[in-house]
């Protein structure tokens, strides 16, 4: 048998199948994926619609959260980590210092954002 949809619709319909199961079970559904490759990438943190595949990724979470650890030392240190959160419609930023003897990421304060 051969399949006739879309990438995009085998997306929709597969995330539409994991939220009923989550909401059945009660349970949260987690995917971990890595941004598809970034042809005129700048260096900056990649976004929900970077994920390969669908832009359904970002339009049918409920959360997402964006990890970007910065390579360019111009821009700041490079153990600062930026973390973007999408959570019921609220976009938010939050920037992380990340220990590489205890593997631990800490809270920057404002003080530390801004050099």
């Amino acid at each position: 048998m051969t399949c006739t949809m879309t990438e995009t619709e085998y997306v929709s319909q597969m995330l539409t199948k994991i939220k009923r199961f989550a909401e059945h079970h009660s349970c949260h559904v987690w995917f971990v994926a890595h941004p598809r490759q970034l042809q005129q990438w700048g260096g900056g943190a990649p976004n929900l619609y970077d994920i390969s595949g669908s832009a359904h990724f970002i339009n049918k979470c409920d959360n997402g959260i964006v990890i970007h650890r910065n390579r360019d030392e111009k821009a700041g240190p490079l153990d600062r980590v930026q973390v973007r959160n999408k959570v019921i419609g609220n976009i938010g930023d939050a920037f992380l210092s990340y220990d590489r003897i205890t593997g631990k990421f800490m809270d920057l304060d404002d003080d530390a954002r801004s050099k």
